[in-house]
């Protein structure tokens, strides 16, 4: 229990002070000494991990800018190139590693709530990958994606009333999976609007202090379904979807 709290106690430090990396390495520790991560352990999990990737990802996005801006072929494109690939491995070592402390520590557990995140950090990190797996031999990551998030869908749709968060954000991240990575647009605009509508109507049954974060993550969801809706007829707009 001592080295249980010391290392949640350095970890939210790590936290406050925007230390990723370190974050990371004690949240492994925790989930590695093998007792099911209560609601604050998981979070912080989550948020160590989403922090670290995202740093990764945004340059990532950085470089591809700046190679889509150079024309022709030149020394500034073949180093650009070259770091983005750097990138890319730096990425994917991240998410794996993510994907193996799931499958190895965390997917069994007997709390549906907790099996229904790791499921969906799992579409996640999946998700993550694929993003930059377009056009090479990507050991299935689009199937795996789409397998945990379904997964994760269905065990919500079973266990989580309509507008409780985690569902909702379960229903964010796979549909911006269908129209991202899939460019499956139909399926993913008819996805949002069917868990908007239930979960609108259903948004007063749940408890006061869930209410904020669903009624956050429906907002997300109607931004993303006016941005597709626009975009399927034609229009352009620079708008990013939004993700949890």
């Amino acid at each position: 229990m001592d080295e249980r709290r010391t290392l949640l106690e350095r970890a939210k430090i790590a936290q406050e002070a925007c230390r990723w990396n370190d974050m990371v390495e004690f949240m492994k520790g925790i989930v590695k000494l093998g007792r099911e991560l209560s609601v604050e352990e998981r979070n912080l999990l989550a948020n160590a991990y989403k922090n670290n990737v995202g740093s990764k990802r945004a340059a990532w996005r950085v470089i591809m800018s700046i190679e889509q801006n150079i024309e022709g072929a030149n020394r500034k494109r073949d180093i650009s190139r070259e770091y983005r690939a750097r990138i890319e491995e730096e990425l994917k070592t991240t998410c794996n590693e993510v994907l193996e402390l799931i499958e190895k520590h965390l997917i069994n557990t007997v709390d549906m709530e907790n099996k229904i995140f790791y499921h969906k950090m799992q579409g996640d990190y999946y998700r993550y990958i694929s993003e930059f797996s377009r056009d090479t031999a990507n050991d299935n990551v689009f199937e795996n994606a789409k397998i945990a998030y379904a997964h994760a869908f269905e065990l919500c749709r079973e266990n989580l009333s309509p507008a409780h968060p985690l569902r909702l954000g379960i229903i964010l991240n796979f549909s911006v999976f269908y129209y991202e990575i899939l460019e499956a647009h139909e399926t993913a605009c008819d996805m949002v609007k069917e868990s908007l509508a239930a979960g609108e109507e259903d948004l007063h049954n749940i408890t006061q202090s869930a209410r904020g974060d669903s009624s956050v993550l429906l907002q997300l969801l109607e931004d993303n379904l006016n941005i597709w809706s626009a975009e399927m007829n034609n229009s352009r707009i620079s708008t990013s979807p939004k993700y949890f």
